[in-house]
């Protein structure tokens, strides 16, 4: 298999450079699939990527998996594979900075137009590619990411209090992760929290990078009175993650669109209540173990948090159920899948 590695080495290892690492670490452990990296830069050095077919072929490859929705742009009679993890700048570029017009207009469409089989993350992910890019469930594979054990084994003592330390942690908190950009929806959860009465309120922290448009959070923490309630923590890397995680008292996700959403299984796996909306992908992931509503219900939200945060029976048993929802998602199967997915295109 020749795997693109774009994603990987970017400084931020986050979405989709998260699901590339966790493949081909799963891939190489075993499932019959030895794997080649390449890299493909569009548009900036766009020579040198059409020879990246004929440099696979020459190499031994039979299929070329493009994890992050593209493949390259002439695959010199190879199969491809390519994973769309979601199709949202299609349908809300508002969402998303200006000057994409390559990737969006060329690369993408013809990467899932061309290639022998289309995996998506999420059924929600599977319908936006039919509906927007014409391809049928024929093409179609349907794979969820997994979580690492890392979320679900318990963090050394010492470990929390160096996090505890280091991020000068409260005792209580909300914790959501995730790049500060509209899609995320951070405005919709520093609302939630403000309807939140101060007695009852917990700070909220944000991991995440200062991402495009994230201006309009660092106005509403100042216009909403949450100055002394909200921290960001910037960007924070997969190894601080778990105890993150594990010491917080709820975690908020109310995104407009996810093709799959992975800090719902971390948070899940580290024996954290959710509360999240019901777009996109999200319910798929989510079941019953979450407590959902709509993005735009902040006052749902607010009332979700609460319960989480103050109803210790009923946080027990939203985290028994996480617990559950989060062992059924393993990268071992979803390595398992994409090898049978390869099959299927060398086959073609």
């Amino acid at each position: 298999m020749g795997i693109d590695a774009r994603a990987l080495g970017q400084g931020e290892d986050t979405g989709i450079a998260r699901y590339t690492h966790a493949l081909i670490a799963a891939l190489r452990e075993g499932h019959g699939v030895s794997t080649v990296l390449y890299r493909q830069d569009f548009p900036r050095v766009l020579g040198p990527q059409l020879a990246v077919g004929i440099r696979m072929r020459l190499g031994g490859v039979a299929v070329m998996h493009g994890p992050a929705n593209a493949l390259p742009l002439a695959r010199y009679g190879l199969p491809g594979v390519v994973t769309v993890h979601d199709l949202a700048i299609y349908e809300h570029p508002e969402w998303f900075p200006r000057g994409q017009w390559f990737a969006t207009r060329l690369v993408v469409p013809h990467s899932i137009r061309s290639a022998n089989l289309v995996i998506c993350p999420s059924q929600a992910t599977a319908g936006a590619v039919a509906r927007l890019m014409g391809v049928g469930s024929e093409r179609c594979r349907v794979i969820p990411h997994g979580v690492e054990p890392d979320f679900a084994l318990p963090v050394a003592a010492e470990i929390c209090a160096q996090t505890r330390a280091r991020y000068a942690l409260p005792e209580s908190y909300i914790l959501q992760v995730g790049t500060v950009q509209p899609r995320k929806n951070y405005l919709a959860t520093l609302r939630a929290l403000a309807r939140i009465p101060a007695a009852e309120r917990v700070p909220l922290l944000i991991a995440g990078g200062l991402g495009w448009d994230y201006e309009p959070v660092i106005r509403a923490v100042e216009r909403l009175g949450l100055r002394s309630w909200v921290r960001l923590l910037g960007y924070v890397g997969f190894r601080e993650l778990p105890p993150l995680y594990q010491l917080a008292r709820a975690v908020a996700f109310p995104s407009y669109d996810e093709g799959f959403g992975l800090p719902i299984l971390e948070a899940f796996a580290a024996g954290v209540p959710v509360a999240a909306s019901n777009a996109g992908a999200i319910p798929e992931v989510a079941g019953d173990a979450a407590l959902l509503c709509g993005p735009d219900d902040e006052a749902a939200l607010a009332q979700n948090l609460l319960r989480l945060i103050s109803d210790e029976p009923f946080r027990q048993l939203q985290i028994a159920a996480g617990r559950v929802r989060a062992a059924r998602y393993t990268w071992s199967a979803c390595a398992a899948a994409h090898a049978q997915a390869y099959r299927e295109a060398a086959a073609a």
